[in-house]
């Protein structure tokens, strides 16, 4: 795509084309009054000049009009006999050769040149924007990352004040949380754990009860209440019952449990 537009580094249109026509009729006004002084001696040269003008500032297309029209204005007005079209002398052809060849290089040195050089701007110019797309991506990605941190030692802070256990899991299995109620009842360390998770503490009689509630929960997103025993940390078990119920939130769908003491209720009912 950049090679394709390179091509395009020149201005183009009529604006280009008329100054190749202004280059060659300039060429030919100084050529035609120096006549009497170089007769046929260097027919070819300030068309040249101006072909190289052309194409360094215009591009190829008018470069190669200003040869063209150059290498006849050079035969008819400046080669013997002249102000006519006949066959050249070999010594013509000569000139005429060097000149077109001569052209022909230069023109194909420059035009590479400036097609290197304007691909290099856009090379530049596409790395640069692709430098500030990653900035700002970056920017946003730590604006979110940060976010996501206020959010989470917010909701941390509010659990820990809560006095009931909380238990939330996200319902595909990629979040676990429990809060520091949870803790504080059983006696166990956060992160310590097992695979088992928080069923680590939950009386061995209700834990296929409590996972098919979370199951249930999770599928129909109808609450219920939710009773079980976890264990202290002097071994004893308490009941504890609270709402089970699933959360739609921006990330997914949560299950959440807010587990009592069953005595704490019964004393406050």
């Amino acid at each position: 795509m950049l090679i394709r537009n390179a091509r395009r580094w020149a201005p183009g249109g009529l604006r280009a084309w008329a100054a190749a026509c202004g280059a060659v009729g300039l060429a030919f006004m100084v050529r035609y009054q120096l006549h009497p002084v170089l007769q046929s001696e260097y027919p070819f040269l300030l068309f040249t000049i101006a072909a190289l003008l052309v194409e360094f500032f215009f591009g190829l297309g008018q470069a190669v009009f200003v040869v063209v029209a150059g290498l006849l204005l050079g035969i008819y007005f400046f080669v013997k006999p002249y102000n006519s079209f006949i066959t050249p002398e070999p010594l013509d052809i000569f000139f005429v050769a060097g000149y077109l060849i001569t052209n022909a290089l230069a023109i194909t040195l420059i035009e590479d040149l400036q097609r290197s050089k304007y691909a290099l701007g856009l090379m530049k110019d596409v790395l640069q924007s692709r430098l500030e797309m990653l900035e700002r991506s970056n920017m946003e990605r730590e604006f979110a990352e940060k976010k996501v941190e206020e959010h989470s030692e917010r909701f941390r802070l509010l659990a820990a004040s809560f006095p009931q256990v909380l238990y939330m899991r996200r319902v595909d299995g990629e979040f676990e949380y429990l809060n520091d109620a949870f803790f504080r009842y059983t006696g166990l360390e956060a992160g310590s754990l097992s695979d088992a998770g928080w069923l680590e503490a939950v009386h061995p009689e209700d834990t296929e009860r409590a996972g098919r509630a979370c199951e249930r929960v999770a599928r129909s997103g109808d609450s219920e209440t939710m009773q079980l025993r976890l264990r202290m940390g002097d071994g004893r078990y308490e009941q504890f019952a609270g709402p089970l119920s699933r959360v739609e939130g921006k990330h997914g769908r949560d299950i959440k449990w807010v587990g009592s003491l069953a005595r704490s209720i019964a004393a406050r009912g």
